[in-house]
């Protein structure tokens, strides 16, 4: 594993642990057993947002808009969750927050330890001053 992906590996478990004890620490245990299935969704669509964002696979569409459409989805799919289940809100949330983590952390582990952490993520985690020419 080359360094770069090393810190793109270190840098986005990090952050899904954040999410993750973030959620847990707000009723997040019992958020997911009593909604499991925000939980499922929410990590589900956080990491399809993230491969959009990671892989070009709408042609003619830039990474980052398709990025922006799926995270507006993952918003809307949380908001309906929220408004439609007679759950709390703040349990609804707490299970999409831990939901979103794991969504992060699996998707980091399949493209970061079992498969090579893609060129457009190691290009964009580049220091800007790296990216540009001199004048």
């Amino acid at each position: 594993m080359r360094s770069e992906e090393l810190s793109v590996l270190k840098s986005d478990l990090f952050l899904s642990t954040i999410m993750i004890g973030a959620g847990v620490f707000s009723d997040g245990v019992e958020a997911v057993r009593a909604v499991p299935v925000v939980t499922a969704t929410i990590a589900a669509l956080i990491a399809v947002a993230v491969f959009l964002a990671e892989h070009d696979v709408v042609p003619g569409v830039y990474p980052e808009v398709a990025t922006v459409a799926a995270f507006l989805v993952t918003v809307a799919v949380g908001v309906a969750f929220a408004v439609l289940l007679a759950t709390p809100v703040a349990a609804v949330s707490a299970a999409g927050l831990t939901g979103g983590g794991l969504g992060v952390a699996a998707y980091r582990l399949v493209f970061g330890v079992v498969l090579p952490v893609p060129d457009y993520r190691l290009e964009k985690g580049e220091e800007p001053e790296e990216s540009v020419e001199p004048e």
